[in-house]
């Protein structure tokens, strides 16, 4: 015997229409959400490689173009000494520095009217001062403000250094263009119009003055920079390399050109031009004069070493390997921080190792060389069998591979333990994921006994690993998605099909219309999450929700050890939610509503936080931020959804399957007579 709910043939026919738009709607949306993941990793803009400027070469521009800013008078002018008071924006410790103001002088623009301008610094000095000290060059990021490099100067304070801290050109009370998207992305000579030109300039001076400080050792000065500070710490150390002992570079890399391959890097921000605008002749020609990687293939380059993050805000970290790759000597050294963005703690401790390996003869940073990662297909699918020599003069504590799925939205770069096989040896085996994807990985070396000193490898790409997961897993996924949803129609069905109501074919029409209202409101929701959620005015760039997913939702530093769970707590919150619309659509439809609100005060209020709207504010001159239509979407689709909530409770009391709320009535009564 057929079962029999209560439908007749035509309403069977609804029902399993409405199962079948069920279906394809969530294989629709894993389909956009893969490809817009995807599309963002693989985003080829229409670069074309010409032959104009591939014969030109950086370095042999400063051999020449270093003589005129050497010639130019620094007019170094002291101050008076003082106590700075430094908090940390992170641990909120509070540091206090010997200090004392300093001004010099930087050539400007060739052909400018003003042809010097006068760079407003600050040395700062160690606890003991001795009648030679080795000394630091340390340089603040753009729209900064000079007391952004403080941070970086406290490792090398505490090494007993005298560290010179200025503003670029145009920055806090030092002379020169401001920073804009004209003359970062500049079209003229680049001597003439590019700002990276004028803080260059500014760099060769610093060093100069500190070669200039009769109680700095001139063979033990070094270089650092956050961010702008850490391109032009490349630059600087590629064309006066001999006269630098090392050079730390924090949260920035070279290889622009890649990075211009990656449309949600704010690159595009601070350049003022989407990736559809930048020509192939800007590749070939301008990128050539302040790309780093142009620079760091120089003889003169002395040791360095790389802090960044793997979700850095501006460079994406597959330019890494171009960048390390492109240094032609040995003696160069990573660390690649899982998750973490532009800005991070805990790299004091790595950078002092760094400082006495450089001066003070200490040990060297280990040295990690993958014998092999070879792929192996088993019954799960895809497993990654590693192995890696290690040569270290240090006892190594541990040995991690660090590694992430790039196609599975919100995964975080995870990690763990490699065995040890002999001295040096280690190997481990890292299986497929839940679904077929992408793979990069590198190794984190820790060093025993020492508090969060650790090296890292290069960055390297696996390609697709094969999962045999996937299929059972989207099974199990659907199946948990919509039998719950079935079982919330099919009970509606039911209860109209048991109940004493006289017409109950149109209460069944009335159903399935509401069952697919919310269809349809519940995919613009889903929808939402690929559209754009926040809008650079410069440069054209726009966040999804897919970029919130990959990126703000894995901020340790913000959400502690729950980042890596956010994006499966937000999906399961949503999936249950969902839910909900079949059970009490006007509950939900008010739960819905608060987390989009959310996400709109919150990009609203960036803003004026960021200081964007403040004319004094560098910042000011590359625009605007808004908010896109994602947010309102989803908003939106909970309104309408509270409104189709209401219509059904209507037409239920109408048929007689609710009754009214007397107290409610008399309450709208009393309000509708005031």
């Amino acid at each position: 015997m057929p079962l029999n709910f209560g439908f007749n043939r035509k309403e069977t026919k609804n029902v399993c229409l409405v199962f079948i738009t069920l279906i394809l709607i969530l294989l629709a949306a894993n389909f956009i959400t893969n490809f817009i993941s995807t599309s963002k990793q693989n985003y080829e803009p229409s670069f074309s490689i010409s032959d104009n400027g591939v014969s030109f070469d950086i370095l042999d521009f400063w051999e020449t173009e270093i003589e005129r800013v050497n010639n130019t008078p620094l007019n170094i002018v002291f101050g008076e000494n003082r106590t700075i008071e430094h908090v940390n924006p992170i641990s909120n410790k509070i540091f206090k520095f010997k200090a004392q103001d300093i001004n010099f002088t930087s050539p400007n623009w060739v052909g400018a009217l003003q042809q010097n301008i006068t760079l407003r610094g600050i040395i700062l000095y160690p606890k003991i001062i001795k009648s030679s000290n080795p000394g630091c060059l340390c340089m603040h990021g753009l729209n900064a403000e000079i007391e952004d490099a403080f941070e970086l100067a406290i490792p090398y304070l505490e090494k007993g250094f005298v560290v010179l801290c200025h503003s670029h050109p145009g920055h806090g009370n030092s002379e020169g263009a401001e920073p804009e998207p004209n003359n970062i992305f500049y079209t003229g000579a680049y001597n003439e119009s590019a700002h990276f030109y004028l803080t260059l300039c500014g760099a060769i001076q610093g060093l100069r003055v500190l070669e200039n400080l009769s109680f700095v050792n001139n063979s033990q000065i070094m270089v650092t920079g956050k961010s702008y500070g850490g391109l032009n710490a490349m630059w600087l150390a590629s064309i006066a390399g001999e006269r630098i002992a090392g050079i730390l570079a924090y949260i920035s890399i070279g290889d622009i050109a890649k990075n211009l391959q990656y449309p949600d890097k704010l690159i595009f921000w601070i350049l003022g031009k989407s990736a559809e605008e930048i020509s192939g002749s800007y590749l070939t020609n301008q990128l050539l004069r302040f790309d780093p990687i142009f620079y760091l293939k120089s003889s003169k380059l002395p040791p360095i070493m790389w802090q960044i993050g793997t979700n850095d805000d501006f460079f994406h970290y597959s330019s890494i390997k171009s960048t390390y790759e492109t240094v032609r000597h040995y003696k160069k050294f990573l660390q690649i921080f899982p998750n973490d963005h532009h800005g991070f703690p805990r790299f004091e401790n790595s950078t002092k190792f760094f400082i006495d390996y450089i001066l003070n003869n200490g040990s060297a940073p280990p040295k990690i060389n993958i014998n092999s990662d070879r792929k192996n297909y088993g019954l799960l699918g895809d497993s990654l069998k590693i192995s890696l020599r290690v040569n270290s003069t240090v006892e190594i504590d541990s040995v991690q591979i660090v590694y992430k799925y790039i196609d599975i939205v919100g995964f975080v770069w995870q990690r763990f333990n490699l065995q040890k096989t002999g001295v040096n040896n280690w190997e481990g085996e890292l299986n497929p994921a839940i679904v077929n994807s992408r793979l990069d990985y590198y190794i984190i070396v820790n060093l025993k006994n020492k508090s969060d000193v650790w090296f890292s490898s290069n960055i390297f790409s696996v390609g697709v690993m094969i999962s045999n997961y996937t299929i059972p897993f989207v099974i199990l996924i659907s199946f948990f998605i919509i039998v719950p949803f079935a079982l919330s129609i099919w009970r509606k069905f039911n209860k109209i099909s048991e109940s004493d109501i006289e017409d109950k074919l149109v209460a069944k029409r009335w159903l399935l219309i509401e069952v697919v209202l919310i269809f349809i409101l519940d995919l613009i929701y889903y929808f939402a999450l690929i559209m754009p959620w926040m809008v650079y005015e410069s440069g054209g760039v726009t966040l999804s929700h897919i970029y919130f997913f990959n990126n703000l939702y894995t901020l340790e530093t913000f959400f502690g050890e729950i980042a890596s769970l956010l994006t499966i707590i937000f999906f399961i919150s949503a999936i249950i939610n969902s839910n909900l619309n079949f059970i009490s659509p006007m509950s939900s439809a008010i739960l819905k509503l608060i987390y989009p609100t959310i996400g709109l005060i919150f990009i609203c209020v960036m803003p004026i936080l960021s200081g964007v709207l403040d004319p004094s504010k560098l910042i000011s001159n590359f625009g605007l931020i808004f908010p896109g239509v994602g947010p309102f979407l989803m908003i939106i689709s909970a309104i309408s959804l509270f409104f189709v909530g209401n219509w059904e409770r209507k037409n239920k009391i109408r048929i007689g399957l609710k009754k009214r709320n007397e107290r409610w009535e008399s309450l709208k009564l009393r309000f509708k007579w005031n």
